[in-house]
């Protein structure tokens, strides 16, 4: 099985989605509203199962504009995969909002005291 990147263009109601097998490291950027979340997410989450075959170590950083009720289900269903098929030491979760986006700030507070892994909750410029 040969290991690639993944790199889903942004949509007018999805996110960026990029897959680096070098630094096994998925960057999730942009709004989140697909009509069919589970379909937007299933090569994502298939991509994941692949390089955790070969290592045991992911970095996922998040950054969301705008995030459906929907999104936020599967996002952190998504980052409950990640918690099930890497090694808990070796995950890293970023997630990043824009100065004065309390509510994506709050999401992310939520994740990580959800998930076994701590969520680094880190502010950055508006875009």
């Amino acid at each position: 099985m040969k290991l690639s990147n993944i790199h889903i263009e942004s949509g007018k109601n999805t996110p960026e989605v990029i897959g680096d097998i070098k630094s096994n490291k998925l960057t999730i950027h942009g709004n989140s509203y697909p009509e069919d979340i589970k379909l937007f997410y299933k090569p994502v989450i298939s991509w994941l199962e692949k390089i955790s075959m070969n290592s045991n170590k992911v970095c996922v950083d998040c950054q969301f504009y705008y995030i459906s009720s929907s999104s936020v289900i599967a996002t952190l269903k998504l980052l409950q995969k990640v918690e099930s098929l890497f090694d808990k030491v070796n995950i890293v979760f970023n997630w990043r909002y824009e100065i004065g986006d309390e509510d994506i700030k709050k999401i992310g507070q939520d994740f990580s005291n959800i998930l076994e892994n701590n969520m680094n909750i880190i502010e950055v410029a508006e875009s």
